[in-house]
């Protein structure tokens, strides 16, 4: 497959076009959700396809000759945000969105030409922040490296993903996960968060990036992973501590009070999606009890 660089017009920004033959997509399928995939010895310059099987887990791929297309596939409709990471150890590495073009119909050949326009989305030498992208169907990542000299070691990319489902009519703008939970979206939430706690605020720091809230746990509703634990000669048997993220441009503060915080957890980091002060939380949820909304059983 040739590719061809140049200016895309009405933009600054550097583009890709590359020729689109159906039978490229198919590619190969990652049989666990943890995938290792290494370049054929005749595949030098060429593109290795992967079809991730899973909607969270790794692919590594070594010795990184050529390209590397990884396709996400949600397995439920609607529309998704996709985030991933990106771990190089040896080369520079750039990974793009394909978005695919239609052109006219060729009525002579009776074929319908489709281009790829490759969407830059970030460029690391080791390891990346997240990058969160949204979309409604099968979305593919294009990953290559970039090195002038020759790496005395086994060169090797990582790439995390993960993909979670975004509520009907959703569409995510920078802010919108910084916007109080419905009460929909709340009682939505307690059910399929990986964690769902109540306690109160410790602390809160900030990054560049990133607020880290500082929370004790007074009773853990459910979590998928042990994000709130007991800490080491602590000596209040019924709290625990533990530490969920945010957006820092959502401006989080230490509040007062007991809040309930619910989250899921997104390339190892908890990271909190709603989070309720605890009396609105429970005038919600009497609520919904009293008119059978509520989509699952609460052991509170």
């Amino acid at each position: 497959m040739h590719v061809q660089r140049g200016q895309w017009p009405c933009t600054c920004m550097l583009v890709l076009v590359v020729m689109w033959a159906v039978s490229d997509v198919m590619g190969t399928a990652c049989q666990q959700c943890d995938c290792m995939v290494k370049d054929p010895e005749n595949n030098l310059g060429g593109i290795t396809n992967i079809v991730a099987a899973c909607e969270e887990g790794k692919v590594t791929w070594f010795t990184t000759n050529g390209a590397l297309r990884i396709t996400l596939n949600p397995t439920k409709s609607g529309l998704f945000r996709i985030c991933f990471r990106v771990e190089s150890d040896a080369y520079k590495t750039v990974v793009s969105q394909e978005i695919m073009v239609t052109r006219r119909q060729n009525y002579r050949l009776k074929t319908t030409p489709q281009d790829i326009k490759l969407s830059p989305l970030l460029t690391t030498s080791g390891l990346s922040k997240v990058n969160c992208i949204d979309g409604s169907g099968p979305t593919r990542l294009y990953v290559e490296t970039e090195g002038e000299e020759e790496v005395l070691t086994v060169a090797k990319v990582k790439v995390e993903y993960d993909v979670e489902k975004i509520a009907a009519g959703l569409r995510l703008s920078p802010h919108e996960v910084c916007r109080p939970c419905t009460e929909q979206e709340l009682l939505r939430s307690v059910c399929s968060s990986h964690f769902v706690a109540v306690g109160t605020i410790d602390d809160v720091t900030h990054d560049v990036d990133t607020s880290r809230i500082l929370v004790t746990a007074s009773r853990v509703i459910s979590q998928k992973e042990a994000i709130f634990q007991k800490p080491a000669g602590w000596t209040r048997p019924h709290e625990l501590k533990g530490v969920v993220h945010a957006p820092v441009r959502c401006g989080i503060r230490h509040g007062e009070g007991q809040f309930l915080f619910t989250g899921r957890v997104r390339l190892g980091q908890p990271m909190l999606q709603c989070a309720p002060r605890y009396e609105q939380w429970r005038a919600v949820l009497k609520m919904a009890q009293e008119n059978g909304q509520l989509e699952c059983t609460l052991h509170l």
